[in-house]
């Protein structure tokens, strides 16, 4: 069985006698036990990994922000990272060492899957590490005011072309265009959020028109 904990992925490990692997294998009780764990194991991580493909779509991003991007992969990071440990325990190496013994078909699937957790791992914290540069940046472009959006976006796009030149992993066209539509979204959000329908109903134009300017010119920046 697995569990979660705080969000995050926890492996279920049952309680057996496995101080002799030998006399563990020729119990076929106890075999089938451990694969049915295995099985539920192999289960849960293929979750993790597909369900963190569908949360990352752009159907699901569609408007949000940088931040939100930054967000994704500090959760990533933390769930493989922890799934990944847990794949190192003694417990849980011992179960996949008496099911080899065992010549358990069930053990295939749930190594590849865990290499991929391995590989995922590894190229999360690396996405986070380089991401996370865009905190500060894009934390002040979703306070700013609509005049105030261009002075932000310089040292953003610096910071995504170091992204682009210098990550192993993040450094994909599909990736890098992800991340400057949801500075695009960030830029319309704020832009949005200023401009009142209400005032503009009302025949109150003067300072959405000002406002809208505004805006047209942070989108005018942007495209440069």
């Amino acid at each position: 069985t697995a569990y979660e904990m705080n969000g995050s992925t926890v492996l279920y490990v049952p309680r057996e006698d496995y101080s002799d692997k030998e006399v563990c294998v020729r119990d076929k009780d106890l075999v089938q036990r451990l694969e049915t764990t295995l099985i539920h194991w192999t289960r849960q991580i293929k979750e993790v990994l597909t369900g963190s493909d569908a949360s990352h779509s752009d159907t699901q991003n569609e408007d949000k922000g940088p931040l939100a991007e930054i967000d994704y992969w500090r959760m990533r990071s933390l769930d493989l990272t922890s799934i990944s440990s847990q794949l190192e325990r003694e417990d849980v190496k011992t179960i996949v060492a008496v099911l080899e013994l065992a010549k358990s078909s069930y053990l295939k699937p749930f190594n590849d899957l865990a290499h991929q957790i391995l590989e995922g791992s590894m190229e999360a914290q690396d996405n986070l590490t380089f991401l996370q540069c865009l905190s500060d940046p894009c934390s002040k472009l979703a306070m700013a005011k609509p005049k105030d959006i261009s002075e932000h976006l310089p040292q953003v796009l610096d910071l995504v072309r170091m992204i682009w030149t210098l990550s192993k992993h993040y450094n994909t066209q599909e990736r890098i265009t992800g991340l400057l539509r949801k500075v695009s979204n960030e830029i319309i959000l704020r832009c949005c959020e200023h401009i009142s329908l209400q005032d503009i109903f009302a025949g109150r134009v003067d300072e959405p028109t000002v406002i809208l300017r505004q805006s047209i010119k942070s989108g005018d920046d942007w495209k440069e």
